[in-house]
């Protein structure tokens, strides 16, 4: 009975594809944690403050009231940043 002789090989660099999409998918997970002041959001979206407040108080971009700021969460910005220049030239 003939046997692969690249066979451990081929297990071990199939544990290391794991390893590294494991490794890859770990950023996402720490983004979902991550949350923005109007001044961040600000800088990101390219708007003035003002500008990034009311659209947040008028609902356009979605953000979580903690104590008396808000924080706006990293996907619900990524999400308005697509829509950023329907944001900046909406009247």
């Amino acid at each position: 009975m003939q046997t692969n002789p690249f066979q451990t090989i081929l297990d071990e660099l199939e544990v290391l594809k794991d390893l590294l999409h494991s490794i890859q998918k770990e950023p996402e997970l720490e983004l979902q944690k991550k949350f923005y002041s109007f001044k961040e959001a600000s800088e990101i979206l390219k708007l003035d403050y003002q500008t990034v407040r009311s659209h947040v108080l008028k609902g356009t971009i979605k953000a979580e009231k903690i104590g008396r700021f808000y924080r706006i969460n990293h996907l619900d910005l990524m999400s308005a940043l697509q829509n950023v220049k329907s944001l900046k030239y909406k009247r």
